[in-house]
């Protein structure tokens, strides 16, 4: 048995509660945070080691619970009722190539500028990667281990010291120390025995008031045993991140959501390809996040990075295995990154990439901050004869399959983790999608990340300081994205560039932009002369309703507001404040489509002009709640107007859904009201009918 040491509720306690929920992302699944965040700590631990590449293994399989639970005192037994079966699942990520986790292991030895590998891994919390060109720098990556299971992790590692080389084994549990059961019993392992507990314990030897890690190889394999796992041997060194109790349905079934805006072949080829198992998603995760590096042999000829070698059960991810879309994105990145080394990679595989640099005035001796690859490139060019689905499934954008292929600019850092594949924001706004449905538009910004900003910068804490740094604390604990600290617009101003470097390239293909009036086109013209959709701003004439007073001063009468938008893949959810003011009491509230000439369409003109469809469709409206726009008093209420029942009112007000002439799709709202001075909450639900409009509304 194993000593064990529970952290107990004190001043400035960390509590596992909190470490649970310190990695601020729960819109990816778990598997892909855990897959980002398990190679980027390997990237950071294989920085000053000899060889051109490091590799990380995930495996996965079985073990006997009671086998496993014996080495864990005073939690055995409530462990053997909790889980009674026979086997249970387990994962383990290993790396190799690495340096395993060094450092100090009593609290005596801790140094006050870095604590070491071992000692920020198992019991900081919150404590910053200080290596130079690390991916790491909140310190709570960590968590997404506890979460993938119970809280229970081993954390398995070999060293090389100054003597030889080290084993340390340490099992470490993590929990919510307030969880609840659905009857509102305790839920917690720890509390049974200690119960003032902050939710966090470590199971090792103790010696004096540190818990220290086996160092014992017997003892250490009797624990691997239990997963038919091996040692590190020979001259090997590196980590072992083993998660017993890992509950695969459930981190299978939360890959695609339940109200996933997706056709049904479509979910089920992707389910059954790459949901079956854990190892198959596993598969799918490690090229998403890691194409740039993964068996990117190339990277040795131009650059002094190394390139992983990513293994799922020992099986290696080779370049030829990876699907042609992650085969793009490597190519993307070397392209961009060579730039960055002065040098010039021609990609063998799609020969229509471009690269530019990304200028930014001010901040640098020398504007260019990194480089922009992009290519423009069909299905069949990237696909080839292979029967794929589209690539905004394969990066978890379901929604945008189907509809106007969205432009993708993609970025890194040093660990060569993409950190996110927007279709949306700052990276894409303003970038044209292509007409063509077979034409995909991406792009990959790589920034030279050790030039280094300005000494003279107004903005004194980041002058010097190098841009790869800089960019890292830019980042979130996911790592998810890159926000200016609110005194710096330098993120924002490469993301505005990029966008008109994409633009212009784009652009310059000898498609013509066709002219269109601002209420009318021609009806041979049809959809294809229309922008995407998007919720787009109040038109000039709507927004707010008008009336006119003496001397041709404009007097508002009723003002709509939009409080907040929801998206679900074709759906969108709007809640509004309508206010009607002075002698108003009524209203018409209509959806506009926008023309290519920048005016706006109504549905009657649509009907009449166009003769198709009309794009937006109103789904629902609801009414929650109708109170005096001068005291505000009022009551809640709940009033719903459907295409089947159009109608609904109240004493004070009436409502109504309408289709325009000769329409079948409802298009508009009217308000009547009965008393003066309303003020009307509620939500209107749109279905569009085809994505590549962008829509607004006017009120009258």
């Amino acid at each position: 048995m194993l000593d064990r040491l529970i952290l107990k509720t004190d001043y400035a306690v960390s509590y596992g509660s909190v470490t649970l929920k310190s990695l601020q992302n729960d819109n990816i699944p778990e598997l892909d945070l855990l897959v980002r965040e398990s190679i980027q700590n390997s990237s950071d631990a294989a920085l000053g080691m000899p060889g051109q590449s490091y590799n990380v293994n995930f495996t996965t399989g079985t073990f006997v619970p009671a086998d496993f639970n014996s080495f864990l005192t005073d939690i055995e037994t409530d462990l053997n009722d909790r889980f009674p079966s026979e086997f249970a699942d387990f994962l383990e990520i290993r790396d190799t190539g690495t340096c395993g986790l060094t450092g100090c292991v009593r609290k005596s030895e801790i140094k006050s500028d870095d604590h070491g590998n071992f000692f920020k891994l198992i019991y900081d919390t919150g404590k910053r990667q200080t290596k130079a060109n690390a991916g790491g720098n909140w310190g709570f990556g960590k968590s997404v281990y506890y979460r993938v299971g119970i809280g229970i992790v081993i954390f398995y590692s070999r060293i090389k010291t100054n003597a030889g080389f080290e084993s340390r084994l340490i099992i470490t549990l993590v929990e919510d120390e307030g969880k609840k059961n659905s009857d509102g019993t305790d839920a917690t392992i720890l509390n049974k025995i200690e119960p003032l507990s902050a939710g966090k314990a470590w199971w090792g030897i103790k010696e004096g008031d540190d818990l220290l890690p086996l160092y014992d190889e017997d003892f250490i394999n009797a624990v691997l045993n239990v997963f038919g796992l091996a040692p590190f041997t020979g001259d090997k060194t590196g980590t072992s991140i083993i998660i017993p109790y890992i509950d695969s349905d459930k981190l299978l079934g939360d890959i695609v959501p339940a109200d996933a805006d997706i056709r049904d072949d479509i979910k089920e080829n992707f389910t059954e390809v790459w949901t079956t198992t854990i190892a198959d998603y596993l598969k799918l995760a490690i090229q998403k996040w890691y194409a740039p590096k993964l068996h990117n042999l190339q990277l040795r000829n131009f650059s002094n990075k190394k390139w992983l070698l990513a293994t799922v059960n020992n099986v290696p991810i080779k370049k030829n295995d990876m699907l042609p879309f992650f085969r793009l994105v490597q190519e993307l990145y070397n392209t961009a990154i060579a730039k960055t080394y002065g040098k010039d990679y021609i990609s063998e595989l799609f020969e229509d990439i471009s690269c530019e640099p990304v200028n930014v005035r001010n901040y640098f001796d020398g504007m260019t901050t990194g480089y922009l690859s992009v290519i423009k490139i069909s299905t069949d060019k990237l696909n080839g004869t292979q029967n794929l689905l589209s690539p905004y499934d394969y990066i978890g954008h379901f929604e945008a399959d189907g509809g106007l292929n969205e432009p993708i600019v993609m970025c890194t850092r040093d660990p060569g983790m993409v950190i996110d594949y927007p279709i949306a924001g700052p990276w894409v706004k303003g970038i044209t999608p292509p007409e063509d449905q077979n034409m995909f538009l991406f792009g990959f910004y790589m920034p030279i990340i050790e030039k280094r900003l300005r000494e003279n910068l107004n903005v004194t804490e980041y002058a010097g300081m190098e841009f790869g740094e800089y960019l890292r604390r830019c980042e979130a604990s996911d790592h998810m994205g890159w926000d200016d600290p609110a005194k710096m617009q330098l993120v924002a101003k490469i993301q505005k560039n990029c966008v008109r470097i994409i633009e212009e390239k784009s652009s310059g293909d000898g498609e013509k932009k066709i002219e269109a009036t601002a209420s009318k086109l021609a009806n041979k013209l049809g959809k294809k002369l229309l922008p995407r959709i998007g919720y787009g701003k109040k038109s000039n004439a709507g927004g707010s309703g008008s009336g006119s007073g003496s001397g041709g001063a404009k007097i508002v009468n009723a003002v709509l507001d939009f409080t907040e938008q929801r998206m679900f893949g074709n759906r969108m959810e709007i809640d509004f404040t309508l206010t009607l003011m002075h002698s108003k009491k009524s209203a018409d509230i209509t959806v506009l489509i926008a023309s290519e000439g920048g005016g706006w369409i109504t549905p009657k003109s649509w009907q009449e002009d166009i003769g198709t469809k009309f794009p937006v469709e109103i789904e629902k409206l609801q009414i929650t709640s109708i109170s005096y726009s001068s005291d505000n008093s009022g009551e809640n209420v709940d009033l719903i107007c459907l295409p089947a029942s159009p109608e609904c009112s109240v004493d004070v007000a009436s409502f109504s859904i309408q289709c325009a002439e000769e329409s079948k799709e409802f298009s508009s709202v009217s308000v009547k009201a009965s008393v003066f001075n309303l003020k009307i909450s509620g939500t209107l639900s749109l279905f569009a009918i085809d994505k590549k409009y962008q829509f607004s509304v006017k009120i009258d």
